[in-house]
C-alpha cells in the first residue's frame, strides 16, 4: 500500500512539473516537421521520376533499335552497271521529307528518337540517257530547265515543286514529278495538260528502239516513264520489277550517292495508304471458321468500298482523287533542282 502511494506521488509530482509548451513553440516545431515531410515527399517523387525516366530510356532505346534494324534491312545501296548508256544530264533535286505531323519547321527541343520524329533533307542526283531515249530526255528537262521570274504570276510547271506522291508495294515502284495543279483536260477535242489556267501541249514521251536495246528495270535506282502518258511523273525503282518491262521506258538512274542511297531507304520505310480490309488481329485463331467469315468480311468491305466510290464519283466528289492504293502518307517534297549538260 505504501508503495502504491509512493507511486502516485511521484506520477502527481510530474505532471505538476510539467507545462505545455506556448504556441510560439509550436510555431517554431511546425517547420522542422512540414520540411521533412515535403522532403520526404521530394524523395519519392525524385524516385518515381527515376523510375520513369529509366523506363522511357529503355522503352526509346528499344525502340530505335528495332526502327534501326528495320532501316538496316531495307537500305537500299545503289550501283551502276557498267553497261550503262552514256550520261548526257546530271540533274539534281533537292528533297525533304516531313515529320508524322506533316511538318518541317525547327523545334526548340529535340526530336524524339525514330525516323517519324525526324525531318530528312538531303539531294537525289539523276544521270540521264540522253542518247538512249533522247525524247523521254527532252520531255523530263521541259520540267527542269524552267525560267524562273519572280514577277511572273503564271508560271510554267516545273519539278522544283513536285512531290513524291505514292509507293507501289506491288513492284517497289516509287512515283515522282507529280506537281500540284497540273492535270489533264480536253482542248478542242483532245487531250491536253493544264496548268493556272494555261493550256499546254501534251507530247508524248516516245522513243524509236528499233535499232537501240531497251533498257530492263533490273536493279533499284532506274529512272522510267509510262509508255503512253502525257503526265510528267516518272518512277524510281527500288528494286528490280521485271514486270514494268513492258509498260515503262527506262531513260537514266539514281547515280550512287550517299544522300541519295539514305533518301531511297527512307522513302521504302514510309507508310502507305491501303485500300484492303484491315486483317485479323494478331493471335486470332486461324480455324476454318475464321477464315470463312474473313472472306465474307472482306467481301462486304469491297462491295461497300466500290459502292460509296461509285456514288462520289457520280456525285462529282473528286475527293477520292486524292485517297488511293500506294499513297505516301508523308509529306516528301522536290524544293529545288539543278542540272548540268555532260
Amino acid at each position: 500500500m505504501k508503495v502504491i502511494l509512493a507511486c502516485v506521488l511521484g506520477l502527481v509530482h510530474s505532471c505538476s512539473s510539467f507545462s505545455f509548451p506556448s504556441a510560439s513553440q509550436i510555431n517554431l516545431m511546425r517547420p522542422s516537421s512540414a520540411v521533412a515531410l515535403k522532403q520526404t515527399r521530394n524523395n519519392e517523387e525524385y524516385e518515381a521520376l527515376d523510375r520513369r525516366s529509366m523506363f522511357k530510356k529503355i522503352v526509346l532505346g528499344a525502340t530505335s533499335a528495332v526502327l534501326s534494324s528495320s532501316a538496316a534491312a531495307n537500305a537500299i545501296n545503289l550501283q551502276q552497271s557498267p553497261d550503262d548508256p552514256k550520261i548526257t544530264h546530271k540533274v539534281t533535286f533537292n528533297v525533304r521529307i516531313s515529320r508524322a505531323d506533316g511538318t518541317f519547321y525547327t523545334k526548340a527541343e529535340p526530336d524524339a528518337p525514330g525516323i517519324d520524329n525526324q525531318v530528312f533533307t538531303g539531294s537525289v542526283t539523276l544521270g540521264l540517257f540522253g542518247e538512249l531515249a533522247p525524247n523521254h530526255v527532252s520531255r523530263f528537262l521541259s520540267y527542269v530547265d524552267v525560267p524562273y521570274s519572280p514577277a511572273d504570276d503564271n508560271p510554267l510547271p516545273t519539278y522544283a515543286r513536285s512531290q513524291f506522291q505514292s509507293l507501289d508495294q506491288s513492284t517497289g515502284l516509287l512515283t515522282g514529278g507529280f506537281i500540284p495543279g497540273l492535270h489533264m483536260t480536253t482542248f478542242a477535242g483532245s487531250s491536253a495538260l493544264e496548268y493556272g489556267g494555261r493550256i499546254l501541249s501534251s507530247k508524248l514521251w516516245v522513243d524509236d528502239f528499233k535499232e537501240k536495246k531497251r533498257l530492263v528495270h533490273n536493279r533499284p535506282g532506274l529512272l522510267t516513264h509510262r509508255d503512253l502518258d502525257v503526265l510528267p511523273e516518272y518512277g524510281i525503282t527500288t528494286r528490280a520489277a521485271p514486270e514494268l518491262n513492258a509498260a515503262y521506258t527506262v531513260f537514266g538512274t539514281v547515280l550512287p550517292t550517299e544522300s541519295s542511297n539514305a533518301f531511297l531507304s527512307r522513302c521504302v520505310d514510309l507508310p502507305t495508304y491501303s485500300l484492303d480490309r484491315p486483317a485479323a488481329s494478331v493471335g486470332v485463331e486461324n480455324s476454318p471458321k475464321t477464315r470463312a467469315v474473313e472472306e465474307v468480311a472482306s467481301s462486304v468491305y469491297s462491295l461497300q468500298k466500290d459502292f460509296f466510290r461509285g456514288a462520289a464519283k457520280t456525285f462529282g466528289d473528286t475527293r477520292l482523287d486524292n485517297v488511293f492504293e500506294g499513297k505516301i502518307l508523308r509529306r516528301v517534297e522536290v524544293t529545288s533542282i539543278s542540272f548540268e549538260k555532260l
